[in-house]
């Protein structure tokens, strides 16, 4: 099965410099993925540089609910 990943420390980077556009772009491909019948999946890094993934993805209401929380924490501008 095909997958969509998103990497958590680049949404939490995005977050803090408060970059709507890039989290927009990352959500528009994420809605598409799941559209499309793909998983997307949140993996994280650790600082030795090993992936690991922690949750999935397959629903849009589960993704809404992600980018939900993502966006409470980026300010208005």
């Amino acid at each position: 099965m095909s997958e969509y990943i998103i990497y958590v420390g680049q949404i939490e980077e995005y977050q803090m410099l408060n970059d709507r556009q890039a989290l927009d772009a990352i959500f528009r491909k994420a809605q598409s993925a799941v559209v499309g019948g793909e998983v997307v999946a949140l993996v994280r890094q650790n600082s030795n540089g090993q992936s690991y993934r922690f949750e999935e993805i397959s629903t849009l209401e589960d993704l809404k609910e992600y980018k939900k929380n993502v966006y409470k924490n980026v300010k208005e501008e």
